[in-house]
C-alpha cells in the first residue's frame, strides 16, 4: 500500500497526489492523508483512493500533527510514503520523524519560498529514496533536496483519466457567445478578483462573453451575470472555452499549459508557494513542468 502525505490548504495536493500515482503507474491502494476539502465533502476520487482527513484542530500544531501520523502510519503496512510539497510537511513535523525503515520514501518537490519555509525546519529531512522536480526551484532548494535524497528526476505529471458525470458536461449552443472561464478554488476576495479582471477584459475588448466560474462556492458578493459551476476537475471545460481566468497555483499551470494562448493569470501571494516566480516565468516562456 501507498502512504501519501498530503496536508495543506486548497485542492492542489489532491489533485497532485492523483497525477503523481497515474503517472508512476502505481496500482497499489493508496490512503490520502489530507487536510483540504472540496464543497465541504470529497472531491471525486477513484476507488484507489482512501482519504483520511487530519483533524482541523491539529493544523497548527506539528507536535500533534506528528503523534497524528504515527497512529495513522501504525495502522496499517505501507510499503511507500510519498511528501507532497513540503519535504519536512507544512509544519517542519517530519524533520527527525521516525519513519517505518522499510518503507521507500518519495517526495514530489514543486516551487517553494525556500528561505521562508526552510526557517521552520527544527532537525533533519527524512531520507528520501527518491526525489522528482515538478517544476523549476530555486538553487537553495535544490541544495536542500540534494541533501536529502538518493537521487533527484525532473517529472512531467499527466492527470488520470476522467470521465464527468453527465451534471459537470460542457453544455456549449453555438447561437451563445463565447465562453470565458474564472477558475479558482481560493478565497472569496480571490476570486472576486480574478472576477474583475474577467470582466475588465470584456470591457477593453469590447465583447459581450458568458462568464462562468468553476470554483467549490459562489461567493455571495459575485455579479449575478457570472454563472457557477461546482465541478472537479475544470480540465474538460479548457477546451471549448475561448478565454481562462487563474491564480498561479502549480496545478493550473500546468493543467493549462496546452491553452497558453488563451490563459490569463493573476498571482496571489502565498506563505510557501512563489506564485509571482511563476507567473513571471510564464511570461518569459521559460516555465516548464520539467
Amino acid at each position: 500500500m501507498i502512504f501519501f502525505y498530503a496536508l495543506g490548504g486548497g485542492l492542489g495536493h489532491i489533485t497532485r497526489a492523483q497525477a503523481l500515482i497515474h503517472t508512476l503507474g502505481f496500482d497499489e491502494p493508496v490512503t490520502l492523508a489530507m487536510s483540504s476539502s472540496w464543497n465541504q465533502t470529497e472531491p471525486p476520487l477513484s476507488s484507489k483512493f482512501n482519504p483520511l482527513r487530519a483533524p482541523w484542530e491539529i493544523s497548527k500544531d506539528p507536535a500533534e500533527v506528528r503523534r497524528w501520523l504515527s497512529a495513522a502510519l501504525a495502522q496499517k503496512t505501507y510499503r511507500r510514503i510519498i511528501i507532497d510539497a513540503f519535504p519536512g510537511g507544512l509544519l517542519g513535523e517530519l524533520c527527525d520523524f521516525p519513519f517505518p525503515p522499510d518503507a521507500e520514501l518519495i517526495h514530489c518537490a514543486r516551487l517553494l519560498h525556500w528561505d521562508r519555509y526552510s526557517a521552520l525546519l527544527h532537525g533533519a529531512l527524512p531520507r528520501y529514496r527518491q526525489g522528482f522536480r515538478l517544476e523549476p526551484l530555486r538553487d537553495d532548494h535544490m541544495t536542500a533536496l540534494s541533501a536529502c535524497c538518493d537521487s533527484i528526476d525532473s517529472l512531467r505529471l499527466n492527470d488520470p483519466p476522467f470521465d464527468p458525470p453527465a451534471s459537470h458536461s460542457v453544455q456549449i449552443d453555438s447561437s451563445e457567445p463565447p465562453l470565458w472561464l474564472i477558475v479558482h478554488a481560493g478565497s472569496t476576495e480571490e476570486i472576486l478578483e480574478l472576477a474583475a479582471l474577467a470582466q475588465d477584459s470584456a470591457a477593453l475588448e469590447k465583447t459581450s462573453p458568458k462568464l462562468v466560474l468553476l470554483s467549490p462556492q459562489r461567493p455571495e458578493e459575485l455579479p449575478a451575470e457570472i454563472d457557477h459551476r461546482c465541478v472537479y476537475p475544470a480540465t474538460p471545460w479548457f477546451a471549448k472555452a475561448h478565454r481562462i481566468f487563474s491564480a498561479c497555483g502549480f496545478n493550473t499551470v500546468r493543467q493549462l499549459q496546452p491553452y497558453r494562448h488563451k490563459h490569463r493569470f493573476l498571482p496571489f501571494p502565498r506563505r510557501f508557494d512563489d506564485q509571482f516566480a511563476r507567473a513571471a516565468a510564464l511570461r518569459a516562456g521559460n516555465w516548464d513542468q520539467s
